[in-house]
């Protein structure tokens, strides 16, 4: 029995003599056991490769037909050129007058002419159904391509793709890339005709997919919806977004003004006014013109683009529905005197302030921080100058006794740090 009794002190310290080898081996090689080799990180490639596995299956989930889906995003590649012009962000940007010049140079101009003269009927048949004078849609087709020549030749897919999967843009790529499967399922275009700049804007007009999507026609009625190649296309398909957004027929684009002394120019932050209530804070066209008949219950508003010194105008209806063909104040006036041009008219008569030196991307910047700091608050740091900081500007400007015109030149920005 005492036998039997000490089988427990004997099995305990076995089991203590296991534990104590068991440990010891774990301590001898403890750093293998905790901490076991990590697998190599993926490259670039490996990740674009599960982007696009994963994409496929969202988009089959989505309805759309796999073998549709695989064999437009299988051979996407990273479009290294895509990112580069991506992510450059230029420090030194154009002052508008530069912009506008170069819209309406001699040889856009001429082209123009040549594409009006070359396209009677195409202009006639387009302006009969969408109401969008001819001038304005071949400046644009100029501005855009340079009248179809440079529409760029980078791969439409793995432009997109490379967005969607590189996350900056990843919400913009994914719609876009959305949109061409819904273009290419619809039979709107063909997978060869796939061609893009780098940033995914398609053909003579520059329509990214879902703009393509939405508004391009097949006017020539081939069964091709051919922004590429045909002018009628490419042309009406812009003339129809115009139209769609809103574009009045016959109505102005914008006037060059003249302002009273005094004038308050807190008003050209994005104020709409009529005609009749403009001319009476003494507003009135350059050179002694005058408004027509029917202008004066037109809504308007007044674009300060270069201070006190340059030319200021009255924009209407039409100058906004062209920002929303590109959101850029500068793109909108270029086209507006490239237009007008092609008419026969000159739409800026007053000089630019030609001498002034523009700021900087980092001066804009270091400009905001200084008058948030002063005081005079821009609601963020973006070095672009939107609304929120022409108004601090206006009020710094007005603190200081100056004309308070919301327009910031170098040596006005060199007053502001020195205080």
């Amino acid at each position: 029995m005492k036998r039997f009794k000490a089988l427990p002190l004997l099995f305990s310290a076995i089991m203590s003599l296991s534990a104590c080898a068991t440990a010891t081996e774990a301590a001898q090689s403890g750093p293998q056991l905790e901490n076991p080799p990590q697998a190599s990180p993926l490259s670039q490639s490996e990740k674009f490769a599960h982007w696009k596995q994963d994409f496929i299956s969202r988009a089959v989930a989505k309805g759309y037909d796999e073998t549709l889906v695989r064999s437009l995003i299988l051979p996407a590649k990273i479009s290294e050129k895509a990112l580069d012009r991506d992510r450059s962000q230029p420090e030194f940007t154009k002052p508008v007058w530069s912009y506008v010049d170069n819209a309406a140079n001699a040889t856009r101009l001429n082209g123009g002419r040549g594409q009006l003269g070359d396209n009677r009927l195409m202009f006639d048949a387009i302006e009969a159904r969408y109401q969008v004078p001819r001038e304005y849609l071949t400046s644009i087709w100029g501005l855009e391509s340079a009248y179809g020549k440079i529409q760029g030749d980078y791969d439409l897919i793995s432009a997109l793709a490379t967005f969607a999967h590189d996350g900056r843009r990843s919400a913009f790529g994914e719609q876009q890339l959305f949109a061409v499967l819904d273009i290419v399922r619809d039979g709107y275009v063909r997978p060869d005709q796939l061609k893009s700049s780098w940033a995914g804007a398609m053909g003579m007009m520059q329509f990214i997919p879902t703009t393509f999507r939405d508004y391009a026609v097949d006017f020539n009625n081939d069964g091709n919806k051919d922004l590429w190649n045909s002018s009628e296309d490419a042309v009406g398909s812009a003339a129809h977004y115009l139209s769609r957004h809103g574009w009045r027929w016959r109505e102005p684009v914008l006037t060059e003004v003249a302002l009273p002394s005094g004038f308050d120019y807190a008003l050209s932050d994005g104020t709409k006014k009529s005609v009749n209530d403009w001319t009476a804070l003494g507003v009135a066209p350059i050179g002694g013109q005058r408004w027509s008949a029917d202008a004066g219950f037109l809504e308007a508003k007044l674009l300060v683009p270069s201070g006190h010194k340059g030319p200021k105008f009255l924009t209407f209806k039409n100058f906004d529905v062209i920002k929303r063909y590109n959101n850029s104040t500068s793109y909108a006036l270029g086209i507006s005197v490239l237009a007008e041009a092609l008419d026969g008219k000159v739409a800026i008569k007053t000089p630019w302030p030609r001498g002034d030196e523009p700021l900087s991307r980092t001066d804009k910047e270091t400009m905001q921080r200084r008058l948030t700091a002063l005081g005079f608050d821009t609601k963020g740091v973006d070095g672009q100058i939107g609304p929120n900081t022409r108004r601090a500007i206006m009020a710094w400007q007005k603190a200081k006794g100056l004309i308070p015109d919301g327009y910031m030149t170098q040596a006005l920005f060199q007053k502001l740090i020195r205080g």
